[in-house]
């Protein structure tokens, strides 16, 4: 059997890599070359006339040509063929995501070095690698998250996902949470010859601070807070309605109110001028 029980998997750090090194990557060729395809294809009309406006003669006899105006269209062209462009991507890599997924179906679970499910997991990285990166270059807001959804990738309403990386498969993120800059979710660990792969569930109203990274298995429970620099280990479930920090994460604080954190400040900026009065009376009375 290539799949084997996740407590049989036994990690001494954590190593989480996107990247695999093989021809497979080509597929962005692919991809670039249909998105060119594309956009030549809708716009030889407009080609056509403004070679005919340039010499007088048409390179397309079959096609009608336009006026003078059409000059002024010129910019309005190379912006839309742009996002023409990278909609095209989008969608052809959407497709191509979908019929691997038909033709040998994602599974958790811990798997050998050269198995289907490593050669396909690395297959469909690279399907989503290229147009995750058109998506988060376009000048569009929450465009990158349709590009999650179309994936199959269950992102709810009102989620803010900022720069980050986010895998393209078994990774679900509720309503209302937001990720931070520099983050990692990852539901796949490479460890020297193995894969793991395990689902992860981000719960209502998280937030995902900056530079973390969230490992395969973890659960944030709703209101969860997974704090700055901090990373969790591979099944780790984080308790909603707390602020979790550590590396990997270790240690659990309250989420207080404004009011309660100034209360808690000035009690402590109390009891720290208390200790320094102590301090000095012991001084002086040992001058005395």
């Amino acid at each position: 059997m290539q799949n084997s029980e996740n407590s049989q998997f036994k990690i001494e750090y954590i190593s989480t890599s996107g990247v695999y090194k093989t021809p497979f990557t080509l597929i962005i060729l692919l991809q670039f070359f249909i998105g060119c395809l594309v956009v030549i294809s809708i716009n030889l009309w407009f080609y056509n006339d403004l070679f005919f406006l340039l010499t007088g003669k048409r390179f397309l006899s079959f096609l009608l040509i336009g006026q003078w105006w059409e000059w002024l269209l010129l910019p309005l062209n190379i912006y839309g063929n742009l996002l023409l462009f990278a909609f095209s991507v989008i969608l052809f890599s959407a497709f191509l995501f979908k019929v691997l997924n038909k033709i040998y179906p994602p599974r958790e679970g811990v798997f050998e070095k050269g198995s289907k499910e490593w050669k396909y997991t690395h297959r469909r990285f690279w399907m989503a690698y290229f147009p995750i990166w058109l998506a988060r270059s376009l000048p569009l807001p929450w465009s990158d998250i349709f590009v999650y959804r179309f994936l199959g990738v269950h992102i709810g309403k009102n989620v803010v996902a900022y720069e980050g990386y986010i895998d393209p498969e078994f990774v679900e993120i509720e309503d209302y949470t937001m990720t931070s800059l520099n983050i990692c979710i990852f539901s796949h660990l490479i460890y020297h010859d193995k894969i793991l792969i395990k689902r992860v569930k981000i719960g209502k109203t998280c937030i995902v601070g900056p530079q973390t990274i969230i490992s395969p298995g973890t659960i944030l429970q709703d209101g969860a807070i997974l704090g700055v620099n901090s990373y969790t280990w591979v099944n780790q479930i984080l308790d909603g309605d707390f602020i979790h920090v550590g590396t990997p994460v270790n240690k659990k604080l309250q989420i207080q109110s404004v009011e309660e954190s100034i209360k808690k400040a000035e009690r402590i900026k109390e009891e720290s001028q208390k200790k320094i009065n102590n301090t000095d009376k012991k001084i002086i009375g040992a001058n005395r």
